[in-house]
Formats: C-alpha cells, sequence, structure tokens
C-alpha cells in the first residue's frame, strides 16, 4: 500500500497529529479524521487500486507487460470474469514449519547465508500477522487499544511504520509487541524510491536492541505511485535498496526486499527476477545472505488455492532459488482479501480465515500472511480495509477473534 503522509519538513505533526493518535473506536475520531491533514505532493493513481482488486479475477487474462496505460488497465479488468465463491479451507501445505532460534544472530559483513532456522520467529508462531495502523506513531493509548486487539485476535506479526532514521517515535509500541510475544516488522518509511537519510545504523541498533530484527527496505518499487510517476526503474532500486541494507545489516538487522505490488505497471515477478539478476551484476548478492523477501499476496475475489493471488509466494521462492540456489524466508507485509462487489463479507471471511489456518501447515519458507490494516489513522481511502471502524470490530475481525478463542 502507498502509505500517503505530510511531506517531510510536516512529518512531526504526525507524531502525534489528531489522526493519528486517535482511535477508529472513541467518539471523536470521525472529526479528527476529517481534520488529518491531506497531502499535497502525491495523489492516488487515476486507477484506484484500493476500490477493487480485480486486476487478480482470472489466470486466463493475459498479463500486460510494462509499460501500459491507464486505458489498457481498465479494459483488462473490465473482461475479467467473476469467480465463484472459494473453498472455506485453505489447500494443504507440503512442509510442515520448522522451529527458528528465538534471538537474531550476530550479523555483518562479510557473511554466510543464513539458514531458514537461524531466523528469529515469535514464540508460539503461527504465521498470522497484520499491519498496523499506517501512520509514523500513535498515543499510548491507541497503542494500548490496538496491541490488545492484535493479541486477541491471535496475531504473533504485526508490520509498523517508522520515519527513516527516526529514533523514538515507535518505543512505546515495539515494547509492548514484544511484551506480548509478538514479532515486529519494521517498514523503514520514506517517501518513494529515493534515499533515506538520516543514521540508519543507529536507528537499527536501537530497535534491534528492543527486539526487532525485520527490517522493510522500500515499498512496491515497481508502482508507479511510488516512483513519482515514473516508469520502474530496477538499476535505481537495487543501487538504493543495497546502500540502506549494508546499514542496517552494521546495525544487527535483517534487510527486507522487493514488497512488490501484485498491481505494479511492471509485473512483481519480472520486477523480482530483474532485481536479484542486478545485485549479482553489481557484487551485492551478499545482502541477502542475511535478507528476506516482504511479500504482498493481496488476493482479490481469487480462491486462495490460485498461484496468482494467496499463494503468490511459491512463484516467489522460484525465482529465487533459480537465481541464488537457496531459500531465504518470505515474509508477506501486506495482504488480504477486501470487500469489494467481487467480494462479500461471507467471502472474505471465509478467505481470509482461510488463509490464516494455511499458516498453520506452512512452508518452512514461507514465514507469515499479514492482512492490511488493523484500523485506519490518516487516508478515509482506507476506512474500507480497516479491521476496526468508528463503530467497532467488522464481521471479519470477530470472526478472527473467535478463530483465535478456538470458538470457530
Amino acid at each position: 500500500m502507498k502509505v500517503t503522509t505530510t511531506p517531510h519538513s510536516q512529518k512531526i505533526a504526525l507524531r502525534p497529529s489528531a489522526a493519528s493518535t486517535a482511535s477508529p473506536g472513541d467518539s471523536s475520531f470521525a472529526q479528527a479524521l476529517a481534520q488529518a491533514q491531506q497531502p499535497r505532493s502525491m495523489t492516488m493513481p487515476p486507477v484506484s487500486r484500493w476500490s477493487s482488486l480485480s486486476f487478480l479475477a482470472t489466470t486466463n487474462a493475459p498479463r500486460m507487460r510494462f509499460p501500459f496505460t491507464q486505458s489498457q488497465m481498465i479494459a483488462a479488468n473490465a473482461a475479467a470474469p467473476v469467480l465463484s465463491l472459494p473453498p472455506t479451507h485453505a489447500p494443504a501445505a507440503t512442509f510442515s514449519v520448522q522451529k527458528a532460534a528465538a534471538t537474531a544472530p550476530t550479523v555483518g559483513l562479510p557473511s554466510q547465508p543464513m539458514a531458514l532456522t537461524d531466523y528469529p520467529h515469535p514464540p508460539g508462531d503461527n504465521g498470522r500477522g497484520i499491519h498496523w495502523i499506517p501512520t509514523l506513531s500513535q498515543s499510548k493509548e491507541v497503542v494500548d487499544k490496538y496491541v490488545k486487539e492484535a493479541v486477541d485476535m491471535g496475531m504473533k506479526w504485526v508490520v509498523f511504520l517508522n520515519d527513516g532514521a527516526n529514533i523514538g517515535a515507535n518505543d512505546y509500541l515495539v515494547k509492548k509487541l514484544a511484551a506480548a510475544g509478538i514479532e515486529p516488522v519494521m517498514r523503514i518509511y520514506s517517501s518513494g524510491i529515493v534515499p533515506i537519510s538520516g543514521d540508519i545504523e543507529s536507528m537499527v541498533k536501537h530497535y534491534t536492541d528492543m527486539g526487532v530484527h525485520y527490517f522493510q527496505i522500500y515499498n512496491e518499487p515497481n508502482l508507479r505511485v511510488e516512483t513519482g510517476g515514473k516508469p520502474a526503474d530496477v538499476k535505481q532500486y537495487v543501487k538504493l535498496w543495497s546502500d540502506v541494507a549494508e546499514k542496517v545489516i552494521a546495525g544487527g538487522g535483517l534487510p527486507g526486499f522487493g514488497a512488490l505490488s501484485p498491481q505494479g505497471e511492471m509485473d512483481d515477478r519480472e520486477f523480482l527476477q530483474q532485481a536479484l539478476q542486478a545485485l549479482k551484476a553489481s557484487g551485492k548478492l551478499h545482502l541477502l545472505d542475511k535478507g528476506w523477501l516482504a511479500m504482498h499476496n493481496y488476493t482479490g475475489p481469487r480462491p486462495l488455492s490460485d498461484p496468482d493471488g494467496f499463494l503468490r509466494f511459491k512463484q516467489y521462492n522460484n525465482i529465487i532459488q533459480q537465481t541464488l540456489g537457496r531459500q531465504v524466508p518470505i515474509i508477506g507485509t501486506e495482504g488480504g482479501t477486501h470487500i469489494s462487489p467481487l467480494v462479500s463479507t461471507e467471502k472474505q471471511i471465509n478467505m481470509v480465515t482461510g488463509a490464516y489456518k494455511y499458516m498453520l501447515h506452512r512452508e518452512p519458507y514461507n514465514f507469515a500472511y499479514t492482512y492490511w490494516i488493523i484500523a485506519n489513522g490518516h487516508d478515509p481511502a482506507w476506512n474500507e480495509h480497516a479491521l476496526f471502524k468508528d463503530d467497532g470490530p467488522t464481521p471479519l475481525a470477530q470472526a478472527l477473534k473467535a478463530m483465535a478463542g478456538g470458538t470457530a
């Protein structure tokens, strides 16, 4: 997801602003949300990727090669047929989950590739993840409320945003997540595929000491809304990513690669393959010895058994093995099934709960499936995705609590 926020010089207002401190359950939340400062430098793309994921509606629809026009995308989406309701249970995975080390190993350069079993997992890992409120920080009251909700839904992984190299704004959140037995995954927020300023190494050291091991670098580099409207540039992404990854590793963290959009103007699988080759050509492939792949496996209306939806991690794993000759962890940092003209509430519940059930018997490299988002805090465009809204928990949130409590 593209996180829209204020220009960098105004970001201080988000720590905290009315939008970032208000809780969707508070009576003042709707008013605070309406008053939240909206970005002026970035707009949503002409075809809103949030209104529907019908680009995933059929495997028979031809995948257009980059670049293509918005009119072509509209025509392809309109031609996609509606699929039948997916099964309520996910297909069984081939492998069982291997237990990993409870703490992160020492990370440095040069290195040997980490084994999958050496990567840290939370205690009692069930592969269930949730994306946190998409603002750069929140009040203690909001953190307390939604950490409890995450625990009640059985979540073991939480993805949150940190403003670049900022230290301190998310200390309370990380402490609460770690104390609750949840693995915090930090997305190092930037305004696009641009250099990230500040002392990244010190920031990483600070948060690894608090229990953060995984650091996602950049977001959806194959999507024009993340590249300032420019065509995707694999070589630029690899150069910028490598610069930050070296600092993450030096700080003791594990750098996340990819986080590609399944609706990018450049095909995500083609981008991944070219990016891995570019890493190899630039002599930076060793950075993935401590690395992992961030994944956005949104489904749209596709059934869970569809390789182009929820099971996208299998395609990514094949591409990685072809280049590296080994596997790396794949961690969902966004994903889910959202209500749309093609997805009813019942269908959403069946698909999301089915995906979480799949994760109990997942592949060893498949660490987490992460639903976008637990609650909204800034952009009205994401209200429809939130598990908790102004008037309380959604039916999906209630179903997830029931599943975690063993009553569903």
